[in-house]
C-alpha cells in the first residue's frame, strides 16, 4: 500500500493544474487522501502509464530520425546509422514506466474492486488493451521480447516487489498470436451500457464504445502487418476487425490533449523548444517526396517552417546541417498543446487500402480508402477541403496514376507522408512495405537498421535469456528482421 500511496502522490505532483478537470491530463488533479480507494487508485495508475506510453512515442526522435522525417545538425550519428545500445530508453520506458502500472493498475482492481462489476471489467479491459498495444510496438522495435515472464502477466495478482527480474524471452510471432487472443477477450469483456474510467481515461474519456473501436482498429493494424508472413491469417483478422467496426472519422482517433502549462506540454515542446536545442532540421527525402507532385503537398507549411529564403527545404540526410539554413518543424508539431496522437483514421484508411488491394474484403476499394486517408491527413493537420481536392487530382497523386509502379507503393508512398511526425509508426511500415525510397547517408557506418538492438544491460542483468534470444533470432543486430519483416 505504501507503494501505491508513493506513485499516487507523484502524480498528483506531476500533474496538478489549476484548470477544471476535463478529459485531459490534467484530469487526475485531485487531493492525494482520496487515493486511498481502490478504484482511485487503478485510474491514477492507468492514467500514468498512459501519459508514459505517449510520451515515449510522441518524442522518439531516434525513430524519426530513421524514418528520414528529420536530419540531424551537429551530431549525425543516428542518420549515419552509427547506434550504440539504441533500444535501451525505450525498452525501460515501456516496461518500467508503461507496463508496470498498468500491471498495478489490474492488480488494484482485482484486490480492491468496487461495488460495480460491469465497470470493473471495462476497466480491465481497456487496459489489457493498451497492455497489448504496448507489447505490439515492443515486437515490432525488437522481435522477440520478455512477455509471458514479464511483469507478472499472467496473474497480476501478486505483489510487484515480486517482479521476475531475469525473464525468458518469448518467441515474437508467439506474442502476436496471444496479443490477437487477449484483443478479443478484452472486446467480449467490454459493456457499452456501463462506463469506466471517467476522466483518468486520457484518450476517450471513459466512452467505451470508442475503445471498442480502438482495439478492433488495432487488431486490423496488427493484420496487416502480417501480411506478407501469414496471409492468410492476415485476411481472417483483418476482415473480422472491418467486419466489428474500426475507425471511420478523425473523431476516433486516439490522441492525448496536452495543455499549454507546464508539466502538461507536449513532450516535444519541452525538449526542443523550452531547451532551446538545435538539434533537427526537415529532411531532403522528405521534403522531397512533399514537393514531388506537380501540385506541393499542401501539408507541407503544415508540416514545417520557411528555410532561411523563404522556400521549403531540407538538409541532406546523413551529415551535419546548419539549423538556420533549413526548414523546422512547424508549430503544429512543436507547439505546447500538439496532441499525442496513439492511432488516427488516416493510417486506419491506409491499412484498409492496403487490405482491399491485396483482395481483402473490407467494405470498399482500394482507391476509395487511400483517397480517405490522404484526405483525412490533409484536414487532420488543418489543410482545407477545396486544398484536398486540388492534391488528389493531381496526376502524381491520384491513385490510377500516383507515383509508384503497384498499388502496393501508391498506397505506402502516402501512407509515409500521413504517418509525419509518428517516427515509429513510419519507421515500422518503412521496414515493412519498403517504399517510398529513403536516401542512403553519404558515409553510412552500417546498412539501414531494421530493428532496435537489446539494451546492453540485459547481457549483465540477464545474460543467459539475452543468449538465446539473440540466437533465435539470427544475432542481436541492427539488421536482424523482425519476423513479420520477410523482404
Amino acid at each position: 500500500m505504501k507503494k501505491l500511496l508513493r506513485v499516487s502522490y507523484v502524480l498528483v505532483a506531476l500533474f496538478a493544474s489549476s484548470s477544471a478537470c476535463t478529459d485531459d491530463i490534467t484530469s487526475i488533479n485531485t487531493n492525494p487522501k482520496a487515493y486511498q480507494a481502490g478504484s482511485v487508485q487503478a485510474d491514477a495508475f492507468f492514467s500514468n502509464a498512459t501519459r508514459n506510453l505517449t510520451d515515449a512515442v510522441v518524442y522518439g526522435f531516434t525513430f524519426k530520425i530513421l524514418a528520414q522525417q528529420f536530419s540531424e545538425t551537429t551530431y549525425f550519428t543516428t542518420s549515419a546509422y552509427n547506434l550504440v545500445d539504441v533500444g535501451s530508453g525505450f525498452w525501460t520506458s515501456m516496461y518500467r514506466d508503461v507496463l508496470r502500472d498498468y500491471a498495478e493498475a489490474k492488480t488494484v482492481l482485482t484486490n480492491s474492486p468496487s461495488l460495480f462489476p460491469d465497470v470493473d471489467n471495462n476497466k480491465r479491459a481497456i487496459i489489457d488493451i493498451m497492455e497489448v498495444y504496448t507489447y505490439s510496438l515492443l515486437v515490432n522495435t525488437y522481435g522477440n521480447v520478455p512477455y509471458s515472464g514479464a511483469i507478472n502477466t499472467a496473474l497480476q495478482t501478486k505483489a510487484l516487489d515480486s517482479d521476475n527480474l531475469t525473464p525468458a524471452y518469448d518467441d515474437a510471432a508467439a506474442i502476436y498470436d496471444d496479443l490477437f487472443a487477449r484483443l478479443d477477450r478484452d472486446l467480449g469483456m467490454l459493456k457499452t451500457s456501463s462506463t469506466s474510467f471517467g476522466t483518468a481515461d486520457l484518450i476517450y474519456g471513459g466512452s467505451v464504445a470508442k475503445w471498442v473501436k480502438f482495439a478492433n482498429s488495432l487488431k486490423l493494424r496488427m493484420a496487416v502487418t502480417l501480411a506478407d508472413v501469414n496471409p492468410t491469417k492476415a485476411k481472417t483478422l483483418a476482415e473480422a476487425a472491418v467486419k466489428a467496426g474500426v475507425f471511420t472519422a478523425n473523431s476516433d482517433n486516439a490522441i492525448l490533449t496536452y495543455l499549454a502549462t507546464t508539466p502538461n506540454t507536449n513532450p516535444i515542446w519541452v525538449g526542443l523548444i523550452q531547451s532551446g536545442r538545435e538539434d533537427y532540421v526537415a529532411s531532403n527525402t522528405m521534403m522531397n517526396i512533399l514537393q514531388a507532385p506537380t501540385v506541393k503537398d499542401p501539408r507541407i507549411p503544415l508540416f514545417y517552417t520557411k528555410d532561411n529564403t523563404g522556400g521549403y527545404t531540407g538538409g541532406i540526410y546523413g551529415r551535419s546541417n546548419a539549423y538556420i539554413t533549413y526548414s523546422k518543424a512547424g508549430t503544429s508539431v512543436t507547439a505546447q498543446t500538439t496532441p499525442g496522437v496513439l492511432l488516427s483514421y488516416d493510417e486506419i484508411a491506409f491499412y484498409l487500402a492496403e487490405a482491399a488491394a491485396r483482395g481483402y474484403s473490407v467494405g470498399g476499394t482500394a482507391e476509395s480508402f487511400y483517397n480517405a486517408g490522404i484526405t483525412a491527413s490533409i484536414l487532420y493537420w488543418g489543410g482545407t477541403a477545396a486544398s484536398t481536392t486540388t492534391y488528389l487530382a493531381d496526376p502524381a497523386v491520384a491513385y490510377a496514376t500516383a507515383i509508384g509502379s503497384t498499388p502496393l507503393q501508391r498506397i505506402a508512398r502516402q501512407k509515409y507522408i500521413a504517418l509525419y511526425n509518428r517516427g515509429l509508426e513510419a519507421w515500422t511500415e518503412y521496414r515493412r512495405l519498403d517504399y517510398p525510397t529513403l536516401n542512403t547517408p553519404p558515409v553510412p557506418q552500417g546498412d539501414f537498421p531494421v530493428r532496435y538492438t537489446y539494451p546492453n544491460s540485459e547481457q549483465t542483468s540477464n545474460i543467459a535469456n539475452y543468449t538465446t534470444a539473440a540466437a533465435a533470432i539470427g544475432s542481436d543486430k541492427l539488421t536482424t528482421k523482425v519476423f513479420w519483416d520477410t523482404k
